[in-house]
């Protein structure tokens, strides 16, 4: 019976999530639909959501008789409940696409680690609980603020210091100073330095608007990467580096910069690479994880074993072995998706990102604030980035950096950060009217 429910789900989920790509397609493709249509559609998908961790849920209690996975499952069904209406009633006007597009992504958390460990699915609905109540308050409190990009100062210095702090008294994981423990939660600051970064980046270029915007915000972002290199978080340095870049030719259109800014980074990446033997030791993994499999290659290896067995169809959820791989339920949960949900979903769940990071670019050059428009552009970059360094060490592309996969990944830091700027990016207009308006009274 077990085995039926779990063969007949790999088409039904299959089927969910075809159909929720492919609106998320048309909405990208054809993004002028009527608002009765696309009404329509974004029910469609959240119908598609619900379907999916519904269907996900029934096949680990039926497989594992568990009546917590039940439990479990109708928190996490309320939590999403929740998000979505806090960010409908927060945000004006509200992109229920993309809104949509998150939930989905938390489902695929919520199912791919409760599958592989259940008591870390619980902390990770926490997290994200958590990271829920933080980022109605720092929307909160942004809308108090009228003119947050005169705190450029205040932003970098936070952001650097969070940094040193771990850069000498951070816990070594992987070869690189990482994170710190604190009442035995693990907090990584350079998540949350990500926003800070940006926000300094953009108070740079909009508060002088001339050389010294960028004189002074290519200062900064060499603090912070400098910083990050001492700690050897070179996969963090990589994601601040290419923000830098792309915020700086967004808000300056010259080609003459960005080619010099290419010049330094690929200069910068060779003396990385020729100074930190745990970099080298990754491009090994990388060239050849076969000749290195009983070391270096193991985690590597395990990733494509995993994605081969699962072929296009994949496994069926609790049927493959996922647990295999290293580190597999922060770094290299692509993989886990793609052996037991098949390849034909992993492929849907790359093209869900990349939608994703179009409609915040979208809603970024469509804010009528410089400012937001730099920051959401920016967390459009970092989410987007993110998204090609952690599924491109995976399938093997690139070598492994050791970023998470934005609101899949376990982890407390990186869904907070996640969470946070995706309300910044939602509601960026409503606080700029916000901040406007208060700016006006005062």
């Amino acid at each position: 019976m077990v085995s039926v429910i779990t063969s007949f789900s790999r088409i039904t989920i299959l089927s969910y999530i075809i159909i929720f790509t492919i609106i998320d397609l048309l909405q990208i493709l054809e993004p002028k639909f009527s608002e009765a249509v696309s009404s329509v559609l974004t029910t469609i998908q959240a119908v598609m959501i619900v379907l999916f961790l519904c269907n996900s849920v029934a096949v680990l209690y039926f497989a594992r008789e568990d009546f917590n996975i039940i439990l479990l499952a109708v928190f996490q069904l309320g939590f999403l409940v929740i998000t979505a209406i806090l960010l409908n009633s927060l945000s004006v006007p509200a992109s229920k696409a993309l809104i949509n597009n998150v939930l989905l992504m938390l489902c695929f958390s919520f199912v791919a680690i409760e599958r592989l460990n259940i008591d870390k699915s619980v902390r990770q609905l926490i997290n994200g609980v958590f990271s829920l109540i933080m980022a109605v308050a720092v929307i909160y409190i942004l809308r108090k603020i009228p003119e947050i990009s005169r705190y450029l100062l205040a932003f970098a210095v936070i952001g650097i210091m969070a940094l040193l702090a771990i850069s000498f008294i951070g816990n070594v994981e992987y070869g690189a100073r990482l994170s710190f423990n604190v009442l035995g939660i693990r907090i990584q600051p350079s998540e949350l330095v990500k926003l800070t970064y940006l926000f300094f980046i953009a108070g740079c270029i909009v508060t002088f608007k001339d050389f010294r915007g960028y004189l002074f915000s290519t200062l900064g972002a060499a603090a912070h990467v400098l910083v990050l290199v001492h700690s050897k978080d070179l996969g963090t340095a990589l994601i601040f580096l290419v923000a830098y870049v792309f915020l700086t030719f967004i808000a300056y259109k010259n080609y003459i910069l960005l080619g010099l800014e290419i010049g330094g980074a690929i200069v910068g990446g060779i003396i990385a690479f020729n100074a930190f033997p745990h970099i080298q030791t990754r491009f090994v993994a990388w060239l050849d994880p076969l000749s290195v499999v009983d070391n270096q290659g193991y985690q590597i290896s395990q990733s494509l074993f995993a994605i081969g067995t699962g072929s296009w169809l994949g496994s069926g959820i609790n049927n493959g072995m996922p647990a295999k791989i290293p580190v597999v339920v922060s770094d290299f949960i692509f993989a886990a998706i793609s052996e037991e949900m098949g390849a034909v979903v992993a492929a849907c769940l790359i093209i869900i990102y990349m939608c994703s990071t179009i409609m915040i670019l979208n809603m970024a050059f469509s804010c009528s604030n410089s400012f937001y428009m730099l920051v959401v552009s920016g967390i459009a970059v970092i989410f987007g980035i993110q998204t090609v360094l952690n599924i491109g060490g995976v399938i093997k592309f690139i070598p492994s950096t050791g970023v998470t996969l934005p609101f899949i990944s376990y982890g407390g830091s990186s869904l907070l950060s996640m969470f946070i700027g995706f309300f910044i990016a939602e509601c960026s207009e409503d606080l700029w009217r916000t901040a406007k308006g208060r700016r006006r009274y005062d």
